[in-house]
């Protein structure tokens, strides 16, 4: 067992949380601006500063657990070329398929990563994907898994934008599905996390009719950008929107001008957009949502909770009673004890011994068939 974690507390009294994200920018906020932080923060989110190197190399394949697979291409809404795994179940007549996403930022692809440094402090653990693919397909579903845009075997086209550009990715994704011989008629548990799950709550809340066909949703290590970036005590209350927005607007201009953007009404790059709240409210399946407590690198103790909220808004109460949401860590009563509190154990969390029964629990409860 971890110790308790107090130093979050330590930094909340000295720089507690604002009571609106809206305010004109103070002489703090403005100094951290002069200095670059939230051109810093444009600059990771939209630059890809992830490329390249292990972001590129596949950990393992579905084979170093014996499950057969196929490579698949296809375009994204933009045309962007995707790269995924197309895993068919043990029974080739299941209706059950599960589709799963990764994370940017890590330098991470749709099978993990080995442990490494992102900006030479910020550790990422190892990940696992393919286990997790093996406990989905061990239970009778179909798998396919998918790299976006920028990791992995998929192209690489800038600009990111954390789920507000990667959402073509995810259309792509639900139309090579939903044209499949064997997928169309199967009906669907999506397990996207942090920027896929962005991307597909996006891709979902505008395009619902695409997503018909799924009965329920697994996540983790979702963000709310003014929270994330400009409203938690590890910004050392140095955080404006406003000048955040303005940097991402200036960033997106740059590669609309360059011709490597298009311009799109369903793309604007801004502290709001940059997150899983405003699209919660179209998801009407029952959601899962497990994420690690004190997690250095987000705010999830008071962010989780605030998102998670908004799933299903407007549903009716026996309905909205069907979503879970659970935090793990060190000091997590079981089934959601981890070792660490690092960000990857809640990635690892639903290929775990004890997370492993805590997914297929949940989606036996909702799988129709």
């Amino acid at each position: 067992m971890a110790p308790p974690c107090c130093f979050e507390k330590v930094f909340e009294s000295c720089f507690p949380r604002k009571k609106t994200i809206d305010h004109e920018p103070t002489f703090l906020e403005k100094l951290a601006d002069k200095m670059g932080m939230n051109k810093f923060v444009a600059h990771v989110v939209m630059d890809g500063t992830w490329l390249g190197g292990i972001t590129d190399k596949m950990v393992r394949t579905p084979l170093a657990y014996g499950m057969e697979f196929e490579e698949v291409r296809f375009k994204a809404l933009d045309g962007c070329t995707l790269a995924a795994w197309y895993i068919p179940a043990k029974d080739k007549s299941s209706k059950k398929l599960a589709i799963v996403g990764h994370q940017s930022w890590a330098c991470a692809n749709k099978s993990g990563c080995v442990t490494h440094l992102r900006h030479g402090w910020a550790t990422v653990l190892a990940i696992d994907y393919v286990k997790l693919h093996k406990v989905l397909y061990d239970a009778g579903y179909h798998v396919v898994a998918y790299d976006l845009r920028n990791h992995g075997d998929s192209e690489k086209r800038l600009p990111a934008g954390f789920g507000e550009i990667e959402y073509m990715d995810a259309v792509g994704v639900i139309d090579w599905v939903n044209s499949h011989a064997v997928l169309k008629n199967c009906k669907v548990a999506m397990l996207p996390f942090c920027v896929s799950g962005v991307s597909f709550f996006k891709a979902n809340h505008l395009y619902p009719e695409k997503f018909k066909n799924v009965f329920a949703w697994v996540t983790t290590n979702l963000f709310h950008g003014p929270g994330t970036f400009c409203n938690r005590p590890y910004v050392f209350g140095m955080g404006n929107k406003k000048l955040l927005d303005k940097a991402f607007e200036e960033n997106q201009a740059w590669y609309e001008k360059q011709g490597m953007l298009k311009s799109n009404k369903d793309i604007k790059m801004s502290t709001e957009s940059v997150s899983a709240k405003p699209y919660a409210p179209s998801v009407k399946q029952p959601v899962l949502w497990c994420d690690t407590m004190h997690d250095i690198l987000d705010y999830h103790e008071k962010l989780t909770p605030e998102v998670f909220a908004e799933f299903g808004k407007g549903l009716p109460e026996e309905l909205k009673k069907k979503n879970e949401m659970y935090f793990i860590g060190p000091n997590q009563p079981k089934p959601f004890t981890t070792r660490t509190r690092n960000r990857s154990e809640g990635y690892n969390f639903y290929q775990s011994e004890e997370g492993s029964k805590v997914l297929l629990g949940f989606l036996a409860k909702h799988c129709p068939l």
